[in-house]
């Protein structure tokens, strides 16, 4: 990676970190960007099959390993960004909790963020699951895991966004935001459902 890439890049990971801990109060000495891996790095962590962007974890006894990386492809999109930055941030905010969390909760959280940061940006939250396309080569396992999160992140923030429709409903959707991301991972499958 180019030093101009990794800078440029380095810094809308920063953003989306500082976002995302916005959104839901979170205070986390880590910052997301120094946990920046290559392409290359990544992959030589990573099982065949990983995806092209995300994270890679590498658990040594009671020492859990950290990085972030998104390919060349990915970079430009903010929503991919801020997701993969939302997995990071997810995961680091669950350790430090002492709290387990599944690769489901990370894909829900990153779908809702992708809402979330959208949305608070003034931007339509909801258009990145109107126009969602599927990656052809997921195993059965992964592709069970990603419609999941999708739909039920879908649902989710539809729900927000009714509920929430105005600007002068931020103070409401953000207090909505907080208790979802600190729910418990079965609660968060049905929130705002019941």
């Amino acid at each position: 990676m180019s030093r101009a890439a990794g800078s440029g890049l380095s810094r809308r990971i920063a953003l989306a970190q500082r976002w995302l801990m916005a959104i839901y109060q979170l205070d986390l000495p880590l910052r997301a960007e120094r946990f920046l891996l290559s392409g290359e790095a990544a992959r030589l962590l990573l099982p065949a099959g990983s995806p092209r962007s995300g994270l890679a974890v590498v658990e040594e006894g009671e020492d859990l390993w950290l990085g972030l990386y998104l390919d060349p492809r990915d970079r430009p999109d903010v929503g991919t960004v801020v997701e993969e930055t939302s997995h990071w941030v997810c995961l680091v905010w669950h350790a430090a909790q002492g709290r387990p969390v599944s690769k489901l909760q990370l894909e829900l959280q990153g779908e809702v963020d992708r809402y979330a940061v959208a949305r608070l940006s003034g931007r339509d939250g909801l258009r990145h699951f109107r126009d969602f396309r599927w990656v052809r080569d997921l195993d059965g396992a992964s592709r069970d895991r990603y419609e999941t999160a999708h739909r039920t992140a879908y649902r989710y923030c539809r729900f927000l966004a009714q509920r929430y429709p105005q600007r002068a409903d931020v103070p409401g959707l953000l207090a909505e935001l907080r208790g979802f991301y600190r729910a418990s991972a079965q609660a968060r499958l049905r929130f705002g459902f019941n």
